[in-house]
């Protein structure tokens, strides 16, 4: 049965990572311990809860050391969601690229038969621990990286040396290469260059060349930003306006490029406003565009300027615009015709347009409708509006949204017209990334807009039923994370394969033109793309079969590089090695992006997309029990060590604003687009929450503040006392619950600076700063913490528990919507659900 450990794992030096043993039945490597599972009476009943599957209470926190390669062959990665020191032997760290599974199955019905998802999840620029050691650079010259001459993978550890060194062997197509006369060195007894340890490219898994001209097409382009700003009176009644303006000017000094970066500025209401700085000129100048149907940058330069010559003139410029529109009336919005205006601005050269936008586009190019009511789940105009602000999650409170047929495709969820894509793959043509930021209070069609990033590399940010005083520190902080976290310009990547595996197809944020690379005018370290392999040829068993990812791209300072990543993974006929070996967060995104595009490319419905994600889950534990446990009771749930919390996090999604009935329609949009960005780190906590106790917090430990990690609590309302605080953060949001009139005054005081209930009022509360007392600065360390790990700041939500004297609160329905154990939404418990699981696995049998 399970038993949750005692408590946190001790402090200590980084260990070797080992994959856990499992515990199954004889002949079950890597099992799980048997639960007993129920008869057709009385399901539910017959199950402890405390005895299923779950993630540990305390998540380790502790550092351990992972060899990339072990024994000779690649080693089993800790889970994307564990801290780990990854030491490159010849493989590429699991930052960059984590295989659905560590083992490679010799033919496609053993792939079959096992019901895994084949492919990788590749993030190529992902942030490296600081204790681990940095990429190597190569530089060859104008020679460049020594590379096949059929396939044109680039040279490896994983490639041969024969001839006494004067050749070598492609590990991908196995065509013999001649070393170059200056590249040649002789061989060891063990048939390896004698230099290999001294070069990156011969012994890591992950090197980055300096490319030579031949490489570019034109000069490498300097960093280049245009800022479009919504200036129509919902934008500036909202606060918007102002806090777009505040955000921007606190940004400029944070700019990638090391003072080669420039800044343009476009407002937009009904027309365009463009704002042209000359040298010696104190104020920018105005110049208006009212064509908003065949927008135009009205003069070719003066427009982006150098922020090291002009910086004081664009931050007088931003502190003025909210001044600028004060009294405006005008309630239409261009916004589109605004980012066509910019890229006109950036076509000489690239580089990226900000689109701040409050309201929906309605006039000129690219003008939308609302689409209340199209495909259900998510109305927009008065009904939106109603909705009270912060609630996300869920149609708390106001208006309800209109429920869709779970047996149709939500057609809302289209792009409202052709134009948005046309527009995106021109940009993406001219090396121009767009990132959208809707700062809405009803619904603003993120469908629609949210074209435009994920076809050009950039991002969606969402900020439904925004509040200025609220969310101004998120906005600060997301604009600031945008701009200086690790990134590159003018992308292309492919991923190539050994013999015997293809690539079918890439997932993610990115302009397809051909049919093996990716555009990419512009990759962060957050972005990942997932890419799906498929056997073309049997494999061998006890042999390697390779997979590299190239990413050709320019970096902040002006520099053309080549980052390649190489795995090597070893080829099993074996069915328990594959469950062995099975990763459960690179498993978790395949399924995620296959349900994120059916829901946006409606080629599937809601109950559809909940069906497909249970016959996968079924389809894997039916095959572990059927080859890997047939020693174990029919009457007995088996789960393999690897995958056993595949129908805890299947269950999360089927529950997650993707799939719930009752989410708003920009609130799935944003959702389903969020699952086909984000790395394969971050799809756990966003499947299944954290849930914390904070009612009585250790004391902040230094340097950073935070306390010792409270338990994480079982996501159930059973969990919920009437006595006590409640923090629970899904990847990209927090929420603190007050868990009712029993809360002691004492704490309330401590945490809010107030001595009742009543002045705890959701959701304008906002959490003090950190009050002279300890328990105050123990939950702003722990929050603080929190962000960090995520990468994010994750606005913070306060709420408390409804009761007869007093209003409902209008969170409280999006916090609960977050405890996917319970039953809701009609939809099953997590006992219920996996008593079905269990059914389905049966019914297989039979």
């Amino acid at each position: 049965a399970f038993q949750p450990p005692p408590g946190p794992p001790p402090p200590g030096p980084p260990g070797p990572y080992q994959p856990p043993a499992g515990g199954g039945p004889p002949g079950a490597p890597g099992g799980y311990p048997p639960m007993a599972a129920p008869q057709a009476a009385g399901p539910a009943s017959r199950i402890d809860p405390a005895q299923i599957p779950r993630p540990p209470p305390h998540p380790p926190l502790e550092k351990v050391l992972f060899d990339t390669r072990q024994n000779g062959q690649a080693a089993t990665p800790p889970p994307a969601t564990h801290p780990f020191l990854a030491r490159d032997l010849g493989n590429a760290s699991p930052r960059y690229i984590r295989p659905t599974c560590a083992q490679v199955p010799t033919t496609t019905e053993l792939l079959n038969n096992s019901g895994m998802p084949f492919g990788l999840v590749v993030q190529p620029l992902a942030v490296p621990d600081p204790e681990e050691e940095p990429i190597a650079v190569v530089d060859f010259g104008e020679a460049g990286p020594i590379r096949c001459s059929r396939c044109r993978a680039y040279i490896s550890p994983f490639a041969r040396f024969t001839d006494q060194g004067r050749r070598w062997t492609c590990n991908f197509c196995a065509q013999a290469n001649e070393v170059p006369r200056e590249y040649f060195c002789n061989l060891g007894a063990d048939g390896r260059r004698r230099d290999a340890l001294e070069r990156p490219e011969l012994s890591r898994g992950t090197v980055e060349y300096v490319a030579p001209k031949e490489y570019m097409v034109r000069p490498p382009m300097a960093p280049a930003f245009v800022f479009a700003i919504d200036v129509s009176y919902p934008a500036v009644a909202s606060g918007a306006t102002a806090a777009v303006c505040e955000a921007l000017a606190q940004a400029l000094g944070d700019l990638p490029g090391a003072g080669r970066a420039s800044v343009g500025v476009v407002t937009f209401d009904g027309a365009l406003h463009f704002y042209e700085l000359r040298p010696g000129q104190e104020r920018a100048h105005m110049m208006v565009v009212a064509d908003v149907d065949d927008p135009y940058a009205p003069v070719p330069s003066g427009i982006c300027v150098p922020v090291a010559e002009y910086r004081a003139q664009l931050e007088q410029l931003l502190q003025s615009i909210p001044d600028m529109f004060a009294q405006t009336q005008r309630g239409d919005c261009a916004g589109v015709a605004a980012v066509k205006g910019a890229l006109d601005v950036l076509q000489a050269t690239g580089g990226k347009v900000m689109l701040f936008s409050s309201t929906m586009p309605n006039v000129g190019l690219g003008a939308l409708k609302g689409r209340d009511g199209v495909g259900g789940g998510g109305g927009g105009g008065k009904g939106a509006a109603q909705q009270p602000q912060g609630a996300r999650g869920g149609s708390a409170g106001g208006a309800m949204a209109v429920a869709p047929d779970e047996k149709q495709p939500i057609k809302g969820l289209l792009p409202a017209g052709k134009e948005f894509h046309k527009l995106a793959t021109h940009a993406a043509e001219y090396q121009c990334c767009i990132d959208v930021f809707l700062l809405s209070q009803a619904h603003i069609d993120v469908a629609t807009l949210g074209v435009l990033p994920m076809t050009t590399g950039g991002q969606l940010y969402h900020f439904s039923h925004f509040s200025a005083s609220l969310d101004l520190p998120q906005l600060l902080n997301d604009v600031r994370w945008n701009l200086v976290r690790p990134q590159g310009m003018e992308a292309v990547m492919r991923v190539r394969a050994s013999a015997g595996v293809g690539v079918v197809g890439y997932s993610g944020a990115f302009c397809k033109r051909t049919a093996t690379d990716v555009d990419l005018p512009a990759i962060d370290s957050d972005k990942a793309v997932l890419v799906t392999l498929k056997h073309e040829d049997k494999l061998v068993e006890g042999a390697e079969v390779c997979f590299q990812a190239a990413l050709l791209y320019t970096t902040e300072n002006g520099e053309r590089r080549i980052r390649v990543h190489t795995v090597g993974l070893p080829v099993t006929a074996v069915m328990s090695n594959l469950f062995r070996a099975a990763d459960l967060d690179a498993q978790l995104c395949a399924m995620s992006h296959g349900v994120a595009h059916a829901m946006l490319d409606n080629t599937n419905s809601i109950h559809g997309c909940r069906e497909n994600s249970l016959s996968n889950c079924v389809a894997a534990l039916y095959a572990y029990r059927k080859y890997c446990a047939t020693n174990s009771s029919s009457g007995q749930l088996i789960l393999p060590e690897a995958l056993k919390l595949l129908p805890l996090y299947v269950l999360g999604l089927h529950k997650s604003p993707a799939l719930r009935l009752d989410a708003r329609l920009d609130e799935r949009a944003a959702f389903c687009m969020r699952l086909l960005t984000v790395a394969a780190g971050a799809f756990v906590p966003t499947l299944y929450p954290r849930l914390h106790n904070v009612t009585n917090l250790g004391p902040p430990l230094a340097p950073d503040g935070c306390p010792a990690y409270p338990p994480c609590l079982w996501l159930s309302s059973d969990k919920i006392e009437p006595d006590s605080l409640y923090l629970l953060e899904n990847g990209y949001e927090l929420y603190l619950y007050v868990g009712g009139a029993h809360v002691p005054q004492e704490l309330l005081q401590e945490v809010f600076g107030v001595a009742s209930l009543e002045q705890v009022q959701s959701p304008v509360t906002l959490l003090p700063g950190p009050l002279p007392n300890e328990h105050s600065q123990a939950l702003h360390g722990l929050v603080n913490a929190i962000r960090k790990k995520r990468n994010g700041y994750l606005r913070l939500r306060i709420l408390r528990r409804s009761d007869r004297n007093s209003r409902a609160d209008p969170l409280e329905p999006a916090f609960f919507n977050n405890l996917i154990e319970d039953r809701s939404s009609g939809l099953m418990s997590y006992v219920e659900f996996l008593c079905h699981v269990h059914r389905q696995i049966q019914n297989k049998f039979t």
